[in-house]
């Protein structure tokens, strides 16, 4: 029935679409009228069709991605520890409540000073992957988890130093050598992460999705380096690796945004560093909704942009989804804000079966091509961060931050200018309560540091 249906239709290439397209726009140009230049130096066209696959590396792209039966991800809430009681409490309420993944960020806090009987009682983390946040204490934690738990854990420390310091200007010495520690104390726990690559520093100081691609892998790339001149080898590092980036609300460079990372970051191990087995290990990408696109007007519009934000993460293949109360930027109390941002992943597995097929947008001539137009602009801007000596000497002449800078300046513009549409912000505003947002003070610093920055912010100031 298909295939006598489909006959009855002539098949037309792509250039007898383009001229009739041509011919249909009675005089205007076809590039300036129809072809749409994105951010990032994305150029994308108003049609793609099977032709626009045939230069492709397919099944090179098409393999990078996740190599499940179904696209299933972890609902991972994260949680800031006041005191081990109330955390406990917050850790099985979240979990309870459908979150099946958790982050207990320790901010500044000293932990060893914290009872962790009394944090993890009744918490497995053989069965709940558990992620520590802390800032250059994952040695300590590690001695205090392995004193306390005899089975194999999952679940990770978050403790990218480079980020830390491209945002806060600190960096310890020993820094590099603590995380060889670190990754040989759990080389029997081989679901437990200890390289945390922190890619929504980029993100949430303004990058675009290309910039996002680049800079994070130049950290990633970094620590590569380090760590085997340290002596330790590519399967030992690779296999404690995960990468966590901030999802916006563009929606299909989004999607395209995680798989390109796959791909590229394939792309580079088995080229670069002429690694056989880059294919074997999987990539873990945990994607988590932009603070950047919050909202203080018409603050209810967050929950909006984190659904579409959570949706582009899901398709594009992530492992682990954070999704933040759509008042967490602006207000302590997020009970509420928690409850639906569980419910927003809930109904995306339950209601809407996202978690039924594996890389979803597999075959789509549109996001397959903005897929390897993303991972190409991407590596060209990584190989001019190599040329400059790699992401820590890049970011000591201010590249790294100026690029940035640049996008975020040129959104603001189009923000205030109208070019660019923020819904309830500087379009189809409601006049709800606002949310009050206190910034914090920027550090100081011999060399300029990654603000996370919000986008309203330029509107909201006037």
């Amino acid at each position: 029935m298909a295939a006598s249906l489909f006959e009855e239709f002539q098949p037309h290439s792509k250039e007898v679409w383009k001229n009739q397209a041509i011919k249909d726009l009675k005089g205007k140009d076809f590039e300036q009228t129809l072809v749409w230049q994105a951010e990032g130096d994305l150029r994308i066209e108003p049609y793609y069709s099977h032709e626009d696959l045939s230069s492709l590396p397919l099944d090179l792209v098409q393999g990078a991605q996740k190599n499940h039966a179904t696209a299933t991800w972890q609902n991972r809430e994260k949680i800031i520890f006041s005191s081990e009681k109330t955390t406990n409490q917050l850790i099985l309420e979240a979990i309870e409540w459908g979150a099946n993944s958790i982050i207990i960020d320790f901010e500044e806090k000293d932990i060893t000073t914290i009872d962790f009987k009394k944090l993890l009682h009744q918490i497995k983390l053989s069965e709940i992957p558990v992620f520590f946040k802390v800032q250059n204490q994952s040695v300590q934690l590690l001695e205090i988890l392995s004193s306390l738990i005899p089975y194999q854990m999952k679940g990770g420390v978050q403790d990218d130093y480079l980020a830390n310091w491209m945002s806060t200007g600190s960096l310890s010495n020993d820094s590099t050598s603590l995380l060889v520690q670190s990754i040989r104390k759990v080389q029997n726990h081989p679901q437990f992460k200890t390289i945390h690559i922190a890619g929504e520093v980029f993100h949430n100081a303004g990058a675009n999705s290309v910039q996002e691609i680049a800079f994070t892998l130049a950290n990633a790339l970094e620590y590569v380096d380090q760590l085997t001149l340290a002596g330790l080898s590519l399967d030992e590092i690779l296999n404690k690796i995960e990468f966590s980036i901030a999802i916006g609300t563009d929606y299909f460079t989004e999607i395209a945004k995680i798989r390109a990372l796959r791909y590229l970051w394939q792309k580079v191990l088995s080229e670069g560093y002429k690694f056989e087995k880059a294919a074997e290990i999987p990539v873990t990408i945990s994607a988590q909704t932009s603070t950047y696109f919050d909202a203080a007007l018409t603050p209810n519009t967050n929950m909006l942009r984190a659904t579409t934000e959570a949706m582009s993460a899901i398709i594009g293949g992530a492992d682990f989804l954070v999704l933040h109360a759509y008042n967490a930027t602006f207000e302590e109390d997020e009970t509420f804000g928690k409850r639906i941002a569980r419910n927003v992943s809930a109904i995306l597995r339950e209601e809407s079966y996202l978690d039924k097929v594996n890389d979803p947008s597999a075959g789509s001539y549109y996001i397959e091509h903005l897929t390897f137009e993303l991972a190409t602009k991407a590596l060209t801007l990584l190989q001019e961060v190599d040329s400059l000596g790699g992401s820590i000497m890049a970011f000591e002449k201010g590249f790294i931050q100026n690029t940035i800078a640049q996008t975020h300046n040129s959104r603001q513009e189009a923000i205030t200018s109208g070019k660019r549409i923020m819904i309830g912000v500087n379009k189809f505003r409601f006049d709800e309560k606002p949310f009050v947002y206190e910034a914090k003070e920027a550090q100081s610093s011999t060399i300029p540091l990654l603000r996370a920055q919000r986008l309203s912010e330029v509107v909201e100031a006037q």
